[in-house]
């Protein structure tokens, strides 16, 4: 897998709302419904790499459960292989963490650690065929030595192979397994398009640069022509210009500037239309949108040509829905 895709992996699932989305789909809404997903912080994760290897997609989130700590600890795996010893990896690192904790002065002799729960992502060709339980990894033990052998286990989530596994309400981490099952570009699109949909506004503004820049590794991996990787990116930023859109609608109403700003404003804003349409209809379309909004100044007038760019499948609808067939 190449590391740009590798990376991008990383930096999706570093959003909080990805995190939310995995937790709610594949560890189960009655833990989701205990968690206060706005307190979701991130941790560093050096101290795991101490004599160890260092893993490119260690994440570390802590988030508030019933008025005390849960931590979630996340590892991103790709490779063309599976990792046989995964589950030694994960009861190492679980260690590690709590060493860290008491070092910090987070749990003080008496105290219980929080609970960690470790998750493997995994998006490898390979079917994931390895222990995910440290004990079962270790030979049967004699007699009554068996109780005081280990027990850690950890939650695949193979990328791969979603269809029956976890979540059964789309979501961030289903849309992506969706996208690596069939990286085809008219899938890429079509998932692209649902969650910009999903993920409109200025709270998930990060939410959609993490997902263009992870269609961009995944198209390095994909050999997806530049072209097509064009069309397929270009749904995450008329989200985003969508989003600018209405936010200067409101900005215009809530100012109330003299009609000679305003018309600069409205320049501005039929600029903006001009790059989304050009983007999924093309420049004659974006040509004929842009003469006949020379006149228009009305910023409820452009927001709703802004909302028909977004919605219709082709010039002809477009111009038939905003009254100029």
């Amino acid at each position: 897998m190449p590391r740009k895709h590798d990376e991008s992996y990383k930096l999706l699932f570093s959003q909080p709302v990805a995190v939310e989305e995995l937790v709610r789909g594949f560890l189960g809404e009655e833990l989701a419904a205990g968690l206060d997903f706005k307190t979701l912080e991130p941790m560093p994760t050096e101290y795991l790499s101490e004599g160890m290897a260092r893993r490119q997609g260690d994440l570390l989130w802590k988030v508030r459960h019933r008025g005390s700590w849960l931590y979630v600890l996340l590892l991103l795996e790709f490779q063309s292989e599976t990792d046989y010893f995964m589950a030694l990896r994960i009861l190492t690192y679980t260690c590690l963490t709590y060493e860290e904790l008491v070092r910090r002065g987070e749990v003080k002799p008496g105290e219980k650690f929080p609970p960690l729960l470790p998750v493997t992502i995994y998006n490898g060709r390979p079917r994931w065929r390895v222990p995910t339980d440290i004990s079962e990894l270790i030979r049967p033990a004699p007699g009554g030595s068996r109780r005081f052998l280990p027990k850690a286990g950890y939650l695949l989530v193979d990328m791969q192979r979603l269809t029956g596994q976890g979540a059964t309400v789309p979501n961030v981490v289903t849309s992506l397994g969706r996208m690596e099952a069939d990286p085809s570009p008219e899938n890429l699109e079509r998932v692209m398009r649902d969650l910009v949909t999903r993920f409109r506004g200025p709270g998930y503004r990060e939410l959609r640069k993490a997902l263009r820049s992870w269609v961009a590794g995944a198209a390095e991996a994909w050999q997806i022509p530049k072209g097509e990787l064009a069309r397929i990116q270009s749904w995450t930023e008329e989200g985003m210009m969508y989003e600018r859109i209405r936010e200067m609608r409101e900005q215009v109403r809530r100012d109330g500037v003299e009609e000679g700003l305003e018309r600069g404003r409205a320049e501005g804003r039929a600029a903006l239309l001009g790059r989304l349409a050009t983007r999924k209809f093309g420049a004659e379309t974006a040509a004929e949108l842009s003469r006949i909004l020379e006149g228009v100044a009305d910023p409820n007038r452009i927001a709703e040509v802004a909302d028909a760019i977004i919605d219709c499948d082709s010039g002809k609808e477009l111009f038939a829905r905003v009254g100029w067939s």
